[in-house]
């Protein structure tokens, strides 16, 4: 049984010039094109820079609840509130 042997740096470098030897030869270049999402991504970026940090309104809310006893705290929504402000901060 033959078994997988690692191939040399060498001959990896021998491959990728003549590689490039060939695309030289025949007069192409490689080619570079970015997603149609770059723009997208950059928009969503900047929306998101828009949105304030502390919505007022609804701390307002938050605590009349909290002062009536009528807050019900759901580990879901926090989870989930958790992960949205992660995501949020690493596009940022």
């Amino acid at each position: 049984m033959l078994k997988n042997l690692p191939v040399s740096s060498s001959t990896k470098s021998k491959a990728g010039t003549s590689q490039t030897s060939v695309q030289q030869a025949a007069g192409t270049a490689d080619k570079v094109e970015l997603s149609s999402w770059k723009d997208e991504v950059a928009r969503l970026k900047e929306k998101t820079k828009a949105i304030p940090d502390i919505d007022e309104e609804k701390v307002a809310r938050v605590k009349q609840a909290i002062d009536s006893g009528t807050y019900d705290v759901s580990g879901r929504l926090v989870a989930r509130d958790i992960l949205k402000s992660q995501l949020s901060d690493e596009i940022s």
